[in-house]
């Protein structure tokens, strides 16, 4: 009798579960993930997506041209949903700290006063308008990391909707650029996988995966062999590691599920390595796309 596969959010659970015994450390932020992910999932079957305007003849326009198949401004968000999971949301990371309990009472003062538009704070992050978000921060004395931690998760769900319909329209033997065939966002994330060892990249906004050359920066495109090395710790299984590009002094982490021998989940990778993160920096490495860190 064939086993049933776990659901989406069991099979999340039991990675972050896993990677809690293996790296006690990591504990923390690992449990705070676990609760950020099980109210995006709750959320999930209720999001409302609707249609984009695109055929196959449009796709492999823009497949080939280089342009996203979606612009990101001009997107129709489920403003409910993303209410909804805001509001869910701040109730899980205020338990991190009071000074953080202290910051999200400040920012819902300000859109209960209505210095703040839900709507409009979500469609600036999806946009990431950054004198927007900068300006309302400055202004309202608000904790600009939190803010947009809060907005972007919140708003996680539906773009990952919309790359889940979009999907098929993706040729990947055809995009190779360093951001995100859907949506046009970079990466979180690396992945090698197959017998030969094929580069795929998280989308740090919808969560899609596409095909990327191995030797080549997804930051700078910096294709030099001898400015590109990759390191990582001994003591753990070499398929962890950091991908670091000598010319723009960024880095990414790449997972090797051919070493692993077992099935990963990125997002809670990314989370499950900070050790690496913590160590690339030492070395002067900057990360691209902030992590959880950051709130």
């Amino acid at each position: 009798m064939r086993r049933k596969k776990p659901k989406e959010l069991d099979r999340i659970i039991q990675r972050i579960d896993a990677i809690e015994e293996k790296r006690p450390s990591h504990k923390g932020v690992l449990e705070f993930l676990k609760g950020i992910m099980t109210e995006q999932y709750k959320v999930k079957q209720k999001i409302k997506v609707e249609p984009v305007d695109i055929n196959e003849e449009m796709a492999k326009l823009k497949m080939r041209e280089g342009f996203p198949l979606v612009d990101k401004k001009e997107l129709k968000l489920d403003i409910d949903s993303a209410t909804a999971l805001y509001k869910k949301l701040c109730a899980v990371v205020r338990k991190r700290s009071k000074k953080i309990d202290s910051d999200i009472r400040r920012i819902n003062r300000a859109i209960g006063a209505k210095k703040i538009s839900l709507e409009e704070l979500f469609k600036k992050v999806v946009a990431e308008d950054e004198k927007y978000l900068d300006n309302i921060a400055r202004d309202l004395k608000l904790n600009k990391e939190l803010l947009i931690f809060l907005a972007k998760n919140s708003i996680t769900p539906v773009l990952e909707a919309y790359a889940k319909e979009l999907k098929d329209y993706v040729n990947q033997k055809q995009w190779w650029r360093s951001y995100c065939p859907i949506c046009g966002s970079k990466p979180i994330i690396g992945e090698l996988r197959e017998k030969e060892g094929k580069r795929f990249l998280l989308c740090s906004s919808c969560g899609f995966k596409w095909r990327f050359k191995r030797i080549v920066c997804p930051f700078c495109g910096n294709q030099d062999p001898k400015k590109h090395r990759y390191f990582y710790i001994e003591k753990e299984t070499r398929g962890y590691r950091v991908d670091v590009c000598d010319k723009c002094k960024k880095y990414i982490k790449t997972i090797d599920t051919r070493q692993l021998g077992e099935e990963i989940v990125l997002f809670v990778e990314d989370l499950g390595t900070l050790h690496l993160d913590i160590l690339a920096q030492k070395e002067g490495y900057k990360r691209e796309v902030p992590n959880i860190l950051n709130v």
